[in-house]
């Protein structure tokens, strides 16, 4: 090898250093980045007209275990369905309390029945005419707050599905621009793993939100959902949904190709939402989760506290013997906004719209004379009080779709009932917590294995820093033998 070789040998060196240091320290700062891989400066021998002629850079890597991360975005999508219906749901009982609570509605019904005992034993007593008709309208509170919270938590779920799907478009437009720039860069040889890396962020986040596959084709990546159909190929198929500001309890997801007051989730006419008939449609994630409250367990929720209601009403008119069918003499004393109510045949949201009768609301002695009395009975007649206070120890037969007991006494299945979504919710948080887990492992290990060691990334440095002395030292010294070598020649 001649001089000028070592020089030059030495140069290449020095330049390959240089480059490895910097992939080093962009390492090291980005060790706390969220999504960031650790890039490492592949290194080859550097041959020129069959000689060696020192090192050069071939190019930088970031190395990932795809089956890895496949596996987080399926925890991670998981972990979003359970989020969403814990967080949902949470909210909701807290709302509605456990069925011991004061403002459960079992104890409303359970201080009416209270209230009607002791105005049974003193039926004459104006404050506790007053006090059963206060309990009555406790009730209807409770029923009240429950169709409240439903509709709430329904509109909620149906603004955040329409917060998420310009999300998710918005994820896959980037995507697209990100797979347009890697295959560009890549052609030219210049390095594209940070674009990775923010491809690979973008298709982290969106995992959570909707499953996915992700299926490399060259330097382009292709998305679909789980259930198979495409997001990204060579253009990207938006998700296509229409949100509703409000949402009447009569209002109900039904599936293609009916006309529904609700939006599916639409990708190039395929409804994929989780309540669709369509065998693709999602099952897990944030979109999944809330479709789920807004299509199915709140839905329920209402179609329960929709049953009782009606059973309440009209067990109140059938106790009632100055209820003779007809009108005006057809209300009880709970009324379906000034009507009647008939248990096998109501509008859904019964238990929003029920009302104490507005003759009882004026007149409390009616609790014991009987709502269409026209005129006072005798002060001490305890007969149509105890009627209804026999309400409270029959047994009624409740429609199976509710998804309780069919056969119970109105506390038992108002307690069933707040029992039930209390249940769901627990469900849902025990999920989250052991899907949590699941997906902490996961990315622990996806860390460790493509991540930034520091103290790793500073053995590396050091090593660096000694290549790099000693191919200066290689130079000072080539050029100390030129210098003798032009001395000698003088």
């Amino acid at each position: 090898m001649t001089i000028s070789q070592a020089i030059q040998s030495a140069m290449s060196g020095l330049q390959a250093a240089q480059t490895q240091a910097a992939i080093v320290s962009q390492n090291i700062a980005n060790a706390q980045t969220e999504g960031y891989v650790r890039k490492d400066v592949n290194l080859g021998n550097r041959i020129v007209n069959g000689v060696g002629m020192g090192v050069e850079v071939q190019g930088i890597s970031r190395k990932v275990d795809e089956y890895l991360i496949r596996d987080m975005r399926i925890a991670a999508a998981s972990v979003g369905r359970q989020d969403v219906l814990s967080a949902s749901l949470t909210v909701f009982t807290d709302l509605v309390g456990q069925p011991q609570d004061e403002r459960s509605l079992a104890s409303a019904l359970g201080k009416l029945d209270r209230a009607l005992q002791e105005l049974g034993n003193a039926p004459e007593d104006a404050t506790l005419q007053k006090s059963a008709v206060a309990a009555a309208e406790a009730l209807i509170s409770s029923f009240q707050t429950i169709d409240r919270g439903v509709q709430k938590a329904r509109e909620d779920a149906d603004s955040q599905i329409d917060s998420i799907v310009r999300n998710v478009n918005s994820s896959l437009h980037r995507i697209d621009d990100l797979n347009r720039q890697i295959a560009g860069q890549a052609s030219a040889g210049i390095d594209t793993s940070d674009l990775r890396d923010e491809r690979d962020r973008l298709l982290d986040s969106l995992a959570r939100d909707l499953p996915i596959n992700v299926i490399q084709s060259g330097h382009n990546v292709v998305v679909m959902t789980k259930g198979g159909v495409t997001l990204l190929d060579n253009a990207v198929h938006e998700l296509s949904f229409q949100t509703s500001a409000i949402i009447p309890a009569n209002s109900a997801y039904v599936p293609p190709p009916a006309a529904s007051p609700l939006s599916g989730l639409m990708v190039d006419g395929v409804d994929i939402s989780f309540s669709s008939t369509y065998p693709g449609a999602i099952r897990e994630g944030t979109l999944a989760g809330l479709f789920e409250i807004r299509d199915s367990i709140m839905p329920l929720v209402q179609k329960q506290a929709d049953e009782l209601a009606a059973h309440v009403a009209a067990a109140f008119q059938a106790a009632d013997a100055t209820v003779t069918g007809a009108p005006p003499a057809d209300t009880g004393l709970f009324t379906d906004n000034g009507g009647p109510v008939d248990p096998l045949a109501y509008v859904p949201g019964l238990a929003g719209r029920l009302s104490v009768n507005g003759l009882v609301e004026a007149n409390a002695a009616l609790l014991r004379d009987g709502v269409h009395a026209t005129a006072a009975g005798a002060a001490g007649d305890p007969t149509q009080i105890h009627a209804f206070q026999a309400i409270f120890s029959q047994t009624f037969s409740f429609d199976p779709g509710a998804g309780l007991q069919t056969a119970a006494k109105l506390a038992e299945f108002a307690a069933s009932a707040t029992a039930d979504i209390q249940k769901v919710r627990s469900e849902a948080d025990r999920a989250y917590v052991a899907q949590s887990l699941v997906l902490s492992g996961l990315s622990n290990t996806r860390l460790n294995r493509d991540g930034v060691n520091i103290d790793d990334e500073m053995q590396k440095m050091l090593s660096i820093e000694r290549s790099y002395a000693a191919s200066a030292q290689v130079i000072s010294m080539a050029n100390a033998m030129l210098d003798s070598l032009f001395e000698a020649m003088r």
